[in-house]
């Protein structure tokens, strides 16, 4: 609230006041006169009207100073609105967002890439194995599902699910996972569970592990 607001809030309620201590005299003074009193109550009353009707005049000017300081307020909120809106949409301009969507774009290119690398080396080596007779490495073999070992770590042919469109899919599924995140929270429910999908919880626990880091 401006000043120039609140000067003329004061002095309305200020200018209510008088008229309405003017009006309780002149209430007690007509009485006076009404009960044949003396001459002077006649008097004293012409002139009370006279510093009432000031006193209404003095009141219709401060309710024309409120409004006016009102309308003055309006307009600088009005103005500050817009100046708002225009500094907020302009940094969420279709610039900004199809900058941001270029980068979610090259980051969705190199998921699939890695996703799909990864999975063609699979097959690659699974190959390789079998055609170099290394059964003891091979613990399933049908057709072109293949499951070997390396370093302590099988490697699935068909279920591995590490391809790129599955990767996609994983980091959508934690995207929204942590979107109900805080509505369960404030319930008072746990946390939503990732999927059964080895890459979902890993990813949860990196994202769950960065974000205690930021915290600390």
């Amino acid at each position: 609230m401006t000043v120039e607001l609140t000067e003329a809030q004061r002095e309305l309620a200020d200018t209510k006041a008088e008229i309405a201590e003017l009006q309780g005299l002149i209430d007690g003074l007509e009485e006076q006169v009404r009960n044949g009193e003396a001459v002077a109550e006649a008097t004293a009353l012409g002139e009370q009207y006279g510093v009432l009707r000031v006193a209404e005049l003095r009141q219709e000017a401060a309710e024309r100073k409120l409004k006016r300081a009102e309308a003055a307020e309006r307009r600088e909120r009005q103005e500050a609105a817009v100046r708002a809106a225009a500094e907020e949409l302009e940094a969420l301009s279709p610039e900004r967002l199809a900058e941001a969507c270029e980068e979610a774009l090259q980051a969705i290119e190199r998921v699939h890439r890695l996703g799909d690398a990864r999975q063609a080396a699979v097959v690659r080596h699974a190959k390789a194995f079998l055609e170099l007779g290394m059964l003891d490495r091979v613990h399933h073999h049908a057709g072109s599902w293949v499951v070997f070992e390396v370093g302590g770590v099988r490697y699935d042919t068909n279920q591995d699910h590490l391809d790129g469109g599955a990767l996609l899919t994983v980091i959508e599924g934690e995207r929204h996972r942590r979107t109900l995140i805080p509505g369960r929270r404030a319930q008072g429910y746990a946390d939503p569970e990732p999927s059964s999908h080895p890459m979902s919880r890993l990813l949860a626990q990196r994202l769950d592990a960065a974000a205690k880091g930021a915290q600390r």
